[in-house]
């Protein structure tokens, strides 16, 4: 049964394929399957005499490293998102503050009250 040959017409016989390759990389995605859903990696390149099926399991792997890649700057960007509001929060705090005791010496208490009020909602909402 192995061999059995899918050639494509008007190809090289580099390009053929035979059917045990073709179901070790039936294997292979079925084990990459599993291996993704677990976050684990995937599984090492089988031993085919195909370049073409090579080249298939070879586009697989090239683009799950990207979307690794991908996944790990996505999470480093939302942390430096998280990061920036906190210090935002921070920046606002201090100038509801300033803000705050400048009335003060000048003599608006009401005025640096309202201010501590208003930033005090600010920062429950």
């Amino acid at each position: 049964m192995e061999d059995l040959v899918i050639e494509e017409e008007g190809t090289s016989s580099a390009l053929k394929i035979t059917l045990g390759d073709f179901l070790v990389f039936i294997n292979w995605m079925n084990q990459t399957e599993k291996a993704l859903d677990r976050a684990e990696p995937l599984p090492a390149l089988p031993d085919l005499d195909s370049g073409k099926v090579r080249g298939w399991i070879q586009l697989v792997q090239r683009l799950e490293e990207r979307f690794r890649r991908s996944e790990e700057k996505k999470l480093a960007l939302e942390a430096n998102v998280i990061a920036q509001e906190a210090q935002l929060g921070q920046l606002l705090s201090h100038l509801h503050a300033n803000i705050a005791s400048l009335y003060e010496n000048l003599g608006q208490a009401q005025k640096a009250e309202e201010v501590r009020r208003r930033a005090e909602a600010l920062h429950c909402s």
